[in-house]
């Protein structure tokens, strides 16, 4: 009997969804604690006593661990499946959480992001990676958009239950909070992600036989692929204004540049996850249908340079603009869902997991160093001092000049991407045998 691995799931719809759920809840979570510092970045800097650039440089901590990471997470989830590591990277940021929670400074902080990024870096491309073996081919880009959109639900979700705790509790004793939850999505991720099946550990073995078999062997495919560059710089370019403007900066942008009241700024940043979370699962969904990968982030590319300059000139006294933009701003980081599946496509099976991380590993270490960056350019834009309270509108546009500067290069690269040659007739069917538990 055969498997048509573009049309069927191999072990059956309701196994495919109890796989992808406990991954994808972890990606929730993850999401939540990396934009918590927008939420709490005015407590720390008072707490703390810092300036601008050292909360940006301390809070991308967490994107100098996730991203390198990223290089590692490919190998291991290709060696070891899902399971394993999965489990041990959601116990890792539960030790983040409890060392932020604990902090006394700035080192503490920045560690604590440390180890924060280190876990999460399994999180979206591990829910990828373990829904790609279990649904069939033609839905890996609408899987793609779903576990994107949960990340921007956790977004959206930290902002109001950050908001709700510290009504009730510190920060500190959230972050323990936060702790625990980690824990016990470690724990339901090693009992419920199953083991890769036989024949897929047998379709990575025909690929190493193949292209080499070496623990490397992968990485040199990847590296090796001009489409997978290119990818990768598209992809991170377009997700710079949620790494910086959304991650970080943007309540303070909206509050300092354009008007907008602290009750005000936190909804209409918002609208960006918003914008992500609907526009990500509808072009994942296209993308499958159509079998067209490329074009959606040509789209996305133009129509996130043209929302970013667009907040960069309109006046004040336009804020329902402001939040349209912000929508479309997201909407056009929402269309990086099919360059994941994009790259896996690009490249052979063994290295699939690799070419994943590799795009996300360029993604997160441009959104890291967009943060330090921006946070430098603020403060030797600051009116008087390094102190957030004396920058004003202009400022923070000179500031966030580098989000249309990076979004039209993004424009550029993005014209010679390429769908790769259908090759589904030759990939869809395997033997099928015994499924692993």
């Amino acid at each position: 009997m055969k498997i048509d691995l573009h049309n069927d799931y191999p072990g059956g719809r309701s196994k495919a969804w109890l796989a992808w759920s406990m991954p994808a809840l972890f990606f929730l979570y993850e999401f939540m604690i990396r934009v918590s510092p927008g939420v709490i970045e005015g407590d720390l800097q008072a707490h703390f006593k810092v300036d601008t650039a050292e909360i940006g440089f301390t809070m991308s901590m967490y994107y100098y661990a996730y991203a390198p990471m990223q290089l590692v997470v490919g190998l291991l989830l290709d060696r070891l499946g899902g399971r394993w590591p999965m489990a041990i990277a959601a116990l890792v940021c539960a030790m983040g959480c409890f060392m932020f929670a604990v902090a006394g400074g700035m080192t503490g902080l920045g560690t604590a992001r440390f180890l924060m990024g280190f876990g999460s870096a399994f999180a979206y491309v591990g829910t990828v990676y373990v829904g790609s073996i279990w649904f069939p081919g033609r839905r890996i880009a609408l899987l793609s958009g779903v576990t994107a959109a949960l990340g921007m639900l956790g977004a959206v979700s930290a902002e109001a239950l950050l908001g709700f705790l510290l009504e009730e509790v510190t920060w500190r004793e959230a972050f323990n909070l936060f702790a625990l939850i980690a824990v016990a999505i470690a724990v339901l991720m090693w009992m419920l992600i199953p083991r890769n099946p036989v024949w897929y550990t047998e379709q990575v073995r025909h690929a190493r036989d193949t292209h080499g078999c070496g623990l490397l062997s992968g990485m040199a495919c990847v590296l090796r692929n001009r489409q997978t560059w290119m990818l990768a710089l598209v992809t991170a370019l377009v997700s710079l204004p949620i790494g910086t403007f959304a991650a970080l900066w943007g309540v303070r942008y909206l509050e300092v540049a354009m008007g907008f009241s602290t009750d005000a700024s936190g909804p209409a940043v918002s609208m960006m996850f918003v914008g992500l979370g609907v526009v990500g699962p509808l072009i994942g969904w296209l993308s499958d249908r159509q079998h067209r990968r490329s074009t959606y982030l040509r789209i996305g590319t133009l129509v996130g340079l043209v929302c970013s300059a667009g907040l960069l000139v309109i006046p004040q006294d336009m804020p329902w603009l402001v939040y349209v933009l912000l929508l479309l701003l997201g909407g056009s980081a929402g269309t990086v869902v099919v360059a994941f599946p994009l790259a896996m496509e690009h490249n052979p099976h063994h290295s699939r997991g690799t070419a994943m991380t590799f795009v996300n590993f360029t993604q997160m270490i441009l959104a890291g160093f967009g943060q330090w960056l921006i946070g430098g350019m603020l403060d030797s834009g600051a009116s008087a001092g390094k102190s957030l309270e004396t920058l004003d509108g202009t400022d923070f546009k000179k500031a966030f000049l580098i989000l249309p500067a990076a979004l039209l290069l993004s424009v550029l690269v993005a014209w010679f991407l390429r769908d790769p040659e259908n090759r589904v007739e030759e990939q869809n069917a395997v033997v099928s045998t015994p499924l692993a538990d």
